[in-house]
């Protein structure tokens, strides 16, 4: 798990976990002769001089993801997803809190900036998360707290790679919001294989 302006990786066996608030979790999966994912926790995604509070931002979280996969695992950005934007969620009604809207403002701008494609989002509530590596499958399992739902789906990884995400029409998807259309057409090209807690589905 990585903690506050901390960025964690995991291999094959070995499980991530994201428990965000009005924080926000950009995670990325990586492949070289194998999968590697990886998770960061933006406390306060804008640049700010050094504090005691929050002394990373979204752009180097990211970059410090994105240097390593290419500098310790030598692996180029076309091998490179990033797979979940997640958190920044609100609980209060005093309106000039914003850090939220402005960590999802940010964080977002950073990864269009980079060209990067979002292929799932789920932001603004608060989550409890799970990224489980096995061969080429990614367990991930994400709650909404204040919502009261779940989901839990297995991605095929090498299928997930394999797909064009340029001509993808409905992302980022997201497994939470009701009959989303993204989430269907990962489910319609065969990247995800195995789902329970669907009550949102279209279909159910």
């Amino acid at each position: 798990m990585p903690g506050p302006d901390q960025v964690r990786f995991a291999v094959a066996g070995q499980t991530l976990s994201l428990v965000l608030g009005s924080c926000i979790s950009t995670v990325f999966i990586g492949r070289n002769s194998g999968y590697i994912v990886s998770a960061n926790h933006i406390m306060i995604a804008r640049e700010r001089n050094y504090g005691v509070i929050a002394k990373k931002s979204a752009r180097q979280q990211i970059d410090e993801i994105l240097n390593t996969y290419h500098e310790e695992f030598r692996i180029p950005d076309e091998e490179i997803r990033c797979l979940h934007v997640v958190g920044a969620g609100k609980k209060v009604n005093d309106t000039s809190f914003r850090v939220h809207d402005e960590n999802i403002e940010e964080t977002r701008l950073v990864l269009s900036e980079k060209n990067i494609i979002t292929l799932f989002d789920d932001t603004r509530s608060y989550y409890f998360a799970t990224y489980s590596l096995s061969g080429g499958d990614l367990s991930v399992f994400i709650e909404d707290k204040l919502g009261n739902t779940h989901m839990s789906y297995i991605i095929d990884l090498d299928k997930l790679f394999s797909l064009y995400l340029q001509k993808l029409s409905g992302l980022p998807a997201s497994a939470l919001k009701p009959r989303n259309r993204g989430f269907e057409e990962f489910v319609d090209h065969g990247a995800i294989v195995f789902i329970t807690g669907e009550k949102n589905r279209a279909n159910v």
